[in-house]
Order: C-alpha cells, then sequence, then structure tokens
C-alpha cells in the first residue's frame, strides 16, 4: 500500500532501535493508532484508539526489566484510583 495509518507503536520504536544501534533505552508513548480490519464496535473494538506503550530495549540484569514493568503497571493503577486491584502473572 502506498498510504496507511499507524497500527501500532511497537513495531516502529523496534525498527527504530534495530537501525541506529540506541544501546539500552526505556520510553513510554501515547499514541492514536488505527484498525485496519472491520471493527466490532458492540463489542468494544473501535476503529481508531489510543494505545499506551511502556518499553525497554538494550541489555539489562536478569529480571530488572520485568520488575520496572510491574512496577510502572502499579503506579498507573494506583494513580488512577479504580480501587483494589490485583496483578497476575503467568
Amino acid at each position: 500500500q502506498i498510504l496507511s495509518l499507524r497500527y501500532d507503536l511497537t513495531v516502529p520504536f523496534s525498527r527504530y532501535c534495530a537501525l541506529n544501534n540506541c544501546g539500552n533505552i526505556k520510553r513510554y508513548h501515547v499514541g492514536k493508532v488505527y484498525r485496519r480490519d472491520q471493527p466490532q464496535m458492540n463489542r468494544g473494538r473501535f476503529r481508531e484508539f489510543f494505545q499506551c506503550d511502556f518499553d525497554i530495549a538494550g541489555t539489562y540484569s536478569s529480571m530488572v526489566p520485568d520488575s520496572e514493568v510491574i512496577k510502572v503497571m502499579v503506579e498507573i493503577l494506583s494513580d488512577l484510583e479504580i480501587g483494589d486491584f490485583q496483578i497476575k502473572i503467568n
């Protein structure tokens, strides 16, 4: 296709890191993304929506990035004041 709308935030970031040898980097990004398929609006799937990414790329000590992602998730859910929540790890 000649022109398309952004459908994901992770893939362009991964491509940037691979092409630019960016080393260790942590970042977050909130932006509009779009679905190409026919959305099922009655099921909460819209054509245009916001996606929030928290990315960690590079080489770090074992399990450190995993624990940081969980910490960020707890901070976000706590700041939203949604009440008690439980994070399940598989």
